[in-house]
């Protein structure tokens, strides 16, 4: 029962079940149409696919926008790689 409310920030993915059709879709857009309080429970079946004009006929999964930068600092190389082999010159 998440209420677009508490996640405004984020993106829907959505994927049609008919035709395999997938989009991200902005939550905001959403909040502005139908209000903080509207549950995705309620937004979801009557979602529409914009390819094959399915309508409730999707899965989605909520998506995290924004951090990415700070997550792919962990990533980072600390030590410089060794040398394989003599360099000829």
């Amino acid at each position: 029962m998440t209420k677009l409310g508490s996640i405004s920030g984020n993106h829907l993915s959505i994927t049609c079940k008919v035709c395999g059709y997938n989009t991200l879709l902005a939550v905001k857009p959403l909040i502005e149409r139908l209000g903080w309080e509207a549950r995705l429970t309620d937004v979801v079946p009557n979602l529409r696919c914009s390819s094959c004009k399915a309508k409730g006929q999707v899965t989605f999964q909520i998506v995290f926008v924004g951090g990415s930068g700070e997550a792919l600092l962990g990533g980072k190389a600390t030590k410089e790689p060794k040398p394989t082999g003599r360099l000829s010159g």
